[in-house]
């Protein structure tokens, strides 16, 4: 299980080919990222507070939204609502056989915004069709408009961390190191907090 969604591909993508050349079949989650592609949660939606989505940075949700809307027309191309495109996004690569959007019932929204029932998201998903009708060349226009490369720091295989290793941070050893040499990952581009950007 890996989360993966057309606004956060990474670091999620950097197990695909390996996935996929060792036949295992993988289930993604948060494909909807935070609710953004529910299409109910606008600009100044109101959190509970005790919802985990307010530990995300400050503008997440208006950066996403734009990032959305740049993302809608290929929706509208294939008659798909924003979610069942981010689900469609996830199974158009090989070794994703799943997809787990979080359905949340949101208690209010921002922008006048009514929040959808919970129950016509489940139909929503369930509409979903096991084959992506995307080609190969909008996968990756959808996945450059929602690039996220160096978002954050990673917990595991971080050049910045030492040699304690402890349950959610340890550095990138040589044997971890060698893995990401076998599958094309390189360390200085796609794992370095050097690279750290403000995207989200």
């Amino acid at each position: 299980m890996i989360i993966l969604n057309p606004l956060e591909p990474w670091p999620g993508e950097l197990v695909l080919d390996a996935a996929q050349a060792h036949e295992v079949s993988l289930i993604t989650r948060v494909v909807d990222y935070g609710g953004i592609f529910h299409d109910d949660v606008l600009e100044g939606h109101a959190f509970a507070e005790h919802d985990h989505r307010k530990f995300r940075p400050d503008g997440w949700v208006q950066q996403g939204r734009e990032k959305l809307e740049r993302m809608r027309p290929y929706a509208e191309r294939h008659g798909l609502s924003m979610l069942q495109l981010a689900c469609a996004w996830n199974l158009a690569h090989a070794p994703v056989r799943c997809v787990a959007p979080t359905l949340i019932q949101e208690s209010g929204a921002g922008a006048g915004s009514i929040p959808r029932p919970i129950e016509d998201k489940r139909a929503e998903l369930a509409a979903v069709a096991a084959e992506s009708p995307l080609s190969a060349d909008e996968v990756l226009a959808i996945r450059a408009i929602g690039d996220n490369v160096g978002c954050m720091a990673l917990k595991g295989a971080n050049l910045e961390h030492d040699d304690s290793e402890r349950p959610d941070r340890w550095g990138l050893g040589e044997d971890l190191q060698a893995v990401a040499g076998r599958w094309g990952i390189d360390p200085q581009r796609d794992l370095s907090r050097g690279q750290l950007v403000q995207r989200f």
